[in-house]
């Protein structure tokens, strides 16, 4: 910032001397000029720093100059600044004073720029001899207004009115120069035409604020029409920046609340699929915004039986089948109530039910008999699937359930299971006992097994319905022998004996007994021939065993005469090699009661045929 020095008595009278010489040269008509060059328009934003350039041309040296700086205020020229050699002054009391300065290059620099100085400014050079020049600039100043706020019509607007009605108003403030508002329909523009227009026309206002910014308003009037009803509406208010920069700024977006007549009526019930004690809800949807009235109805026998409801639905708790019909809607719409706006549909309640068995039981049969049959089935509304299960598992796709001939196996629970197709949800099921009775059924076994001592495990297994009673005797002792049994269901005993093996022969006569009769089993277990056929069996495994070591010192033998070692035919003394390494011999050898012994043969080690040579 340049100095600002005061002028006293000596300085005036030494300006006036300058001034009177300047005169003087001018009127003795010395040739010289002075061109100054400035920009003919500058664009400053408010608030911002500005630099205006002042460049002179000198057609003579001189060492004389001064540069002095002008603003035109309502066509009056103004000094604001003042240099003369090394003196710079910065006038007083202007609306520059405290906000200007010039550098070397005689640049003015206004910071910051207010709305006030969009003048004229004028920058004067003079040059002694040469004569003086000078420049002038046009400041245009800038402001970005705020962001535009937009407010709808706060009344709901109607199709059917015949002149456009207001939609809403924008408005943005502190704008410089005035901006521009434009509107837009989903991101369409709205041409803006001033003129009342049978369609749309738009009123603008643009009011000086004591600021001298602007604030702009603008009111959309629109006759909107059906298909409006989900646009957005809304307003761009755009504006011109310093170095020829469009901008602009975009209110929020709104819906426009319009009514609209009804077109069109639809009768909707939920659920869709409808069974017996199931809620029904039915709606009647009018596409319209007007004020409308609805009514529901019931056709019983051709006629419409009014049902009483509260809006637009109508509840019904708890259906039964006789409650299948037609049902539907009428809407009176008061702004068409010359027209009549009806929708129905037909309702099912679909039903299953309670399941039918035949024979209807009670299902105890004896064991043995053939072709019984059991039927399953219940009454829809429409098509039904069956299945038969017996302990969660699926033995039948039909609603037949099939014995060809009854065992003791078929006794258990059974479940019949009956869907309607189309509605799973609609199901039923029912359960029975099937009961098989009969004379006792058996099935034994023996297994002997060693535990330090050689043992028999006589195990038999008896079905019969009551459950059988079983009884064990040493047949040629008379012995009752004690029994372990236990139940494995309600017609099956399960009985097991062990004693221990010993050489003397022992008969087991085990029975099995119901009110229905009984069965016998003997048992014969000869402890000699098991002892006589463990000792065979350990004979077979040390003959195998020695026919191993045979065959395997043979292979040896074999192996040492091809490599040379052992010549035949010579005398004296042959070196035969012996590997300590013996590979591990393992014979597994089983023995079954049905399969009587046999003799094992080797034929040779690792499957070869030896020649006749090495035999």
């Amino acid at each position: 910032m340049f100095s600002v020095t005061t002028p006293g008595p000596a300085s005036v009278s030494g300006r006036l001397c300058f001034t009177l010489i300047v005169l003087t040269l001018a009127t003795t008509g010395i040739n010289g000029t002075v061109h100054v060059s400035t920009p003919p328009v500058v664009e400053a934003e408010i608030g911002k720093p500005i630099n205006i350039t002042c460049v002179p041309e000198i057609s003579t040296p001189s060492t004389v100059k001064y540069v002095q700086w002008f603003v035109n205020e309502k066509n009056l020229r103004k000094r604001i600044y003042f240099q003369d050699g090394e003196s710079r002054i910065v006038d007083n009391e202007t609306d520059y004073t405290g906000r200007i300065k010039v550098d070397e290059n005689y640049t003015l620099t206004i910071s910051p720029v207010e709305l006030g100085d969009e003048q004229t400014f004028l920058c004067q050079v003079g040059a002694g001899p040469a004569g003086s020049g000078e420049g002038t600039t046009e400041l245009k100043v800038f402001d970005a207004p705020e962001l535009p706020e937009i407010f709808p019509s706060e009344v709901s607007i109607s199709v059917l009115e015949k002149k456009p009605s207001q939609i809403a108003t924008c408005r943005t403030r502190n704008g410089y120069p005035a901006p521009n508002i434009t509107w837009y329909k989903d991101r369409t523009p709205l041409q803006a035409i001033t003129k009342m227009d049978n369609k749309m026309y738009v009123t603008s206002q643009a009011t000086q604020e004591p600021s001298g910014l602007y604030t702009i308003v603008s009111t959309l009037h629109y006759a909107p029409e059906k298909k409006d009803k989900d646009s957005k509406f809304y307003c761009e208010v755009s504006y011109r920046m310093p170095s020829g920069v469009d901008k602009m700024k975009e209110s929020q977006k709104i819906n426009v609340s319009i009514n609209y007549p009804t077109e069109n009526v639809e009768f909707v019930f939920q659920p869709s699929v409808l069974k017996e004690s199931d809620n029904v809800s039915m709606e009647c949807r009018s596409d319209g915004t007007s004020n409308v009235e609805y009514t529901f109805y019931r056709v019983l026998d051709g006629e419409e039986e009014i049902l009483e409801s509260t809006g637009n639905t109508f509840e019904l708790s708890g259906v039964q089948r006789m409650d299948s019909g037609v049902y539907g809607c009428k809407v009176l719409d008061f702004d068409v109530f010359h027209k009549d706006f009806t929708a129905n549909k037909t309702i099912t309640i679909n039903y299953l039910d309670s399941i039918k068995l035949e024979p209807k039981g009670p299902y105890t049969f004896m064991v043995g008999v053939k072709d019984k049959t059991i039927h399953c089935s219940a009454e829809a509304s429409e098509q039904t699937s069956v299945i038969w299960k017996k302990h969660k598992k699926t033995i039948s796709s039909e609603n037949v359930l099939q014995l060809p001939v009854v065992t003791f196996d078929d006794s258990g629970t059974y479940t019949c299971e009956v869907t309607v197709k189309n509605i799973p949800s609609l199901k039923r099921q029912k359960s029975i006992d099937i009961i098989v009775k009969g004379s006792p059924e058996v099935n034994c076994m023996k297994r002997t097994f060693y535990k330090k001592e050689p043992y028999v495990n006589l195990t038999c297994i008896f079905k019969g319905n009551p459950a059988p009673k079983v009884t064990c005797l040493e047949s040629d002792r008379k012995k009752v022998l004690a029994v372990r049994t236990h139940q494995q269901n309600n017609y099956t005993t399960v009985s097991e004996l062990i004693k221990p093996l010993t050489v003397e022969m022992l008969k087991v006569t085990c029975n099995g007994s119901n009110k229905h009769g009984s069965k016998t089993h003997n048992f014969t277990v000869d402890g000699g021939t098991s002892n006589t056929r463990s000792s065979g069996g350990m004979l077979i495994i040390v003959i195998i065993v020695c026919i191993i070591l045979l065959a395997f010192l043979g292979a040896v033998l074999y192996f040492l005469y091809k490599k040379g070692k052992i010549p035949c035919g010579r005398s004296g003394k042959q070196d035969i090699t012996r590997t300590d390494a013996h590979d591990d011999i393992v014979v597994e050898v089983k023995n079954d009661q049905k399969v009587p012994e046999e003799t094992v043969l080797l034929q040779g080690v690792n499957g070869e045929k030896k020649p006749p040579n090495d035999q």
